[in-house]
């Protein structure tokens, strides 16, 4: 029996029974992708053609091209650099109201602050209130928005085999059924979720042949734990997926030029913030302002990671740092909360030692028995250690065996979708973390 016969529309509760061929079809992504671009319309009406009428003098486009409407055309590009670089951000895992904030609202002040900021250059009259107003309707909408579909958008998903129904991520926006009960109640999902590395029988791959032959999307299982999770299995993951862990030559230059460019232009504000902090340690306890240590780079070369001294010079125990260590000094504790410690490692991302996001770089002592215990652990090397990477921001400070193999995962994670867009993302959720102050040791 194929899936187009046996999972007609209907309420997933309700056993139905055979399909008729008046019965609508289930929604293919085709169909989804359309209903994406319908909070962009609604979106456009509330943030950019309602508040005409309150600022228009006259009918807009109906004589000459004046400062209403070069105000619309204004406010509509801005929202449209704003919907779209907020979807793509908001398209990865872990999205909350604060996150969605973090993301939009830079977005928005920076697009709408630069196109006032070209209009005045221009000298071009235009609408204060409808651009900036238009602004604030944008950051409210979007926000709201990827809200609601975080919060009460329920996916159902059939899974097959019924066994990996156990492994799938707990989430309160997804349903996992079972692939046979959902074939034999005749029920209606968003998508299938195959674990393409089981024993399928011949029915099961034939249904799941006919599933996309109608427009059901079937997915692998390991596909949709990484885009609900974040994280990467280490389990099963193969030889024949590592060439996925390589990012592109282009973005790996376009990102070392950009971060080049955006280091030196910091200098001038970080380097008087540096000397206050340096002034502040050397007077809190005796000892060198800076601690120095060797640190495990790009493709396992070591390198001498610098950051400012936030334990009493002199003391010994163990390379992690512990809950409440008494090692840290009175100033060290704010520093690592504020995360301030790691700001030297800007001389670092100028050597090419480092790069402003990645996997954090392990000390060399440590490397050396993670990478004995934890398998698949040195392909961290890919890439350049980050000042902040995607682990930080998701778990935070790690150091037994199991806390590590779930820092892999994140970091693997990041290996195969690393991109400007991901690290916009790391960077954002960065200032909030380290505003809170959470994570650190």
């Amino acid at each position: 029996m194929g899936v187009r016969r046996a999972i007609p529309a209907g309420e997933a509760s309700t056993p139905i029974g055979p399909r008729t061929a008046g019965l609508p079809k289930l929604p293919s992504a085709p169909q989804r992708f359309i209903e994406t671009w319908i909070d962009a319309f609604v979106g456009f009406l509330i943030c950019v053609v309602l508040p005409i009428p309150l600022y228009a003098a006259s009918e807009p486009f109906a004589k000459d091209f004046g400062a209403t409407e070069l105000t619309i055309v204004a406010t509509a590009v801005a929202y449209s650099i704003v919907w779209y670089c907020g979807r793509r951000l908001g398209a990865f895992p872990r999205s909350t109201l604060q996150g969605n904030l973090g993301y939009v609202a830079p977005i928005a002040v920076l697009t709408y602050a630069l196109i006032a900021t070209l209009l005045l250059s221009l000298r071009l009259d235009y609408s204060r209130f409808q651009l900036f107003g238009s602004g604030l309707l944008t950051l409210l909408w979007m926000t709201a928005v990827a809200q609601l579909r975080a919060r009460y958008l329920t996916r159902t998903y059939a899974v097959i085999p019924q066994s990996s129904i156990a492994m799938m991520p707990v989430q309160s926006t997804c349903r996992w059924l079972d692939f046979d009960d959902v074939r034999r109640l005749g029920l209606r999902v968003d998508a299938i979720v195959a674990d393409l590395g089981a024993e399928l029988s011949d029915e099961q791959l034939a249904a799941l042949a006919d599933a996309a032959i109608a427009g059901v999307p079937v997915l692998d299982r390991r596909y949709i734990v990484e885009s609900l999770t974040g994280r990467t299995p280490l389990g099963g993951l193969s030889p024949n997926e590592f060439g996925a862990l390589l990012p592109s030559r282009q973005y790996l230059v376009v990102r070392r030029a950009i971060e080049l460019v955006l280091t030196v232009l910091a200098l001038p504000l970080l380097l008087p913030l540096l000397a206050v902090i340096a002034v502040v340690v050397r007077h809190d306890s005796p000892g060198p302002v800076f601690f120095i240590q060797n640190r495990v780079g790009r493709r396992g070369e070591v390198f001498r990671m610098v950051k400012f001294r936030t334990m009493f010079d002199g003391t010994r125990g163990p390379s992690f740092t512990t809950e409440s260590d008494p090692r840290i000094t009175r100033v060290g504790a704010f520093l690592r909360r504020c995360r301030l410690d790691e700001l030297p490692q800007v001389f670092n991302i100028l050597r090419g030692d480092m790069s402003w996001v990645g996997p954090r770089p392990e000390a060399h002592s440590l490397e050396q028995g993670y990478v004995r215990d934890i398998r698949h652990f040195a392909l961290r090397g890919i890439v350049r250690p980050g000042l902040t990477g995607w682990a930080q921001i998701n778990q935070g400070y790690a150091h037994d065996p199991d806390a590590m193999r779930s820092k892999l995962e994140y970091d693997l994670y990041y290996l195969k979708h690393c991109s400007l867009w991901l690290d916009l993302v790391i960077v954002l959720r960065t200032f909030a973390v380290v505003f809170r102050g959470t994570g650190a040791r």
